[in-house]
């Protein structure tokens, strides 16, 4: 038995102060705001990956060279706008109407854009008005003819639809391409859309003009074009693209496909967002077209996303000669050129093969 005196005393390490308690052990107290910060990282990110998603719908980000779209996984841009999620074609018919004019008008202009939102590519093919072809009577079948009176040989007052569906499968029975919507124009339209995106500019290869220019034939403008770059607005910009003085119709062609590249150039600048409201009354007001309000922005929102360097244009008045047999002046299409300018415009080589064989079985070859 050990005696009291010799008892071992407690440790003083563990023996506390009389009054005071240990300490608990020291815990990290950041964490439960480390799991705040997580929670509202996630709501944060996801408000901006909806804002780059509908931003870039309509503006890429450009950096570096590179045209940024940041999509919605498994949502084409085309399912978006209620667009064919595949390569669609619009006809852009340019009429010219006078103002005093009642009853039907040739064409002054066709082109046919092809825009495939997955290959992040489009193709501007245009056709000169007076290449021969198979033109549409409706229900009579067809005639050789223009490709420019199916405007005239189908027009009536009580369907502005009939004329335009002729010409549309006109060039699907000649060329094998099929229209899925299409946009119809007389030039003061034309001038008002250009006026409300700001004008255009222009890239003038050689000086021309016309001193006696009008377009009502009431009212003379005279229009002159100097080489080099010009900012031109829509009553120009039309004038551009319809002068026929001095230069024949293949180059009226490829100044309307100019004129249409610096549209889309412009509309596609930062800056023309503000412009849009104006462009949109514009368009709305002035146009004839099967495409929806929906459409008709989802249209214009891929041409921005694309851009004009990747807008192929191609002429199939590169593929026309003039008919020796023929009493008018009329062009024929030969058809391995036009196989290769629509295989070019439209990357797609069975579909120039295609309208080449067409062209022959219609007998309007040269």
């Amino acid at each position: 038995m050990v005696p009291a005196s010799e008892k071992p005393s407690p440790s003083l390490k563990n023996v506390s102060p009389p009054g005071l308690e240990a300490p608990p052990p020291k815990l990290d107290d950041r964490a439960p705001e480390r799991r705040r910060r997580w929670w509202l990282a996630v709501p944060v990110a996801l408000s901006v990956y909806l804002f780059l998603v509908f931003f870039t719908i309509v503006q890429p980000i450009s950096a570096l060279g590179l045209s940024l779209n940041v999509p919605i996984p498994g949502i084409s841009t085309a399912q978006i706008f209620g667009l064919p999620d595949r390569p669609f074609t619009v006809m852009i018919v340019g009429l010219d109407i006078r103002p005093t004019q009642d009853g039907p008008s040739r064409t002054d202009s066709i082109l046919l854009l092809q825009v495939d939102a997955d290959g992040n590519r489009a193709g501007l093919l245009s056709i000169p008005r007076d290449s021969m072809m198979l033109v549409s009577l409706g229900e009579d079948g067809f005639v050789r003819d223009r490709v420019n009176t199916a405007f005239v040989y189908n027009w009536t007052a009580d369907d502005d639809g009939q004329a335009p569906e002729a010409l549309a499968q006109t060039i699907e029975r000649n060329l094998g391409i099929h229209v899925d919507y299409r946009i119809v124009f007389d030039q003061r339209d034309a001038a008002d859309i250009i006026d409300a995106a700001g004008g255009l500019t222009v890239d003038v290869r050689s000086a021309f003009g016309q001193a006696d220019y009008s377009d009502d034939d009431v009212n003379v403008v005279p229009q002159f074009f100097e080489v080099g770059r010009q900012h031109l607005n829509g009553y120009e910009a039309v004038a551009y693209g319809r002068i026929r003085q001095g230069s024949s119709d293949l180059d009226r062609i490829r100044r309307q496909q100019q004129v249409a590249e610096g549209l889309v150039a412009q509309l596609g600048s930062l800056t023309s967002i503000t412009k849009l409201p104006g462009v949109w009354r514009a368009y709305s007001g002035g146009v004839e077209t099967d495409l929806g309000m929906r459409q008709s922005a989802g249209l214009f929102s891929m041409l921005k996303r694309i851009g004009t360097g990747r807008i192929v244009t191609r002429s199939l008045g590169d593929a026309a000669v003039s008919c020796a047999s023929c009493q008018a002046s009329i062009l024929q299409l030969l058809p391995s050129e036009t196989a290769r300018v629509i295989a070019e415009a439209f990357d797609d080589a069975e579909a120039g093969r295609t309208a080449a064989d067409l062209l022959v079985a219609a007998g309007v070859t040269p």
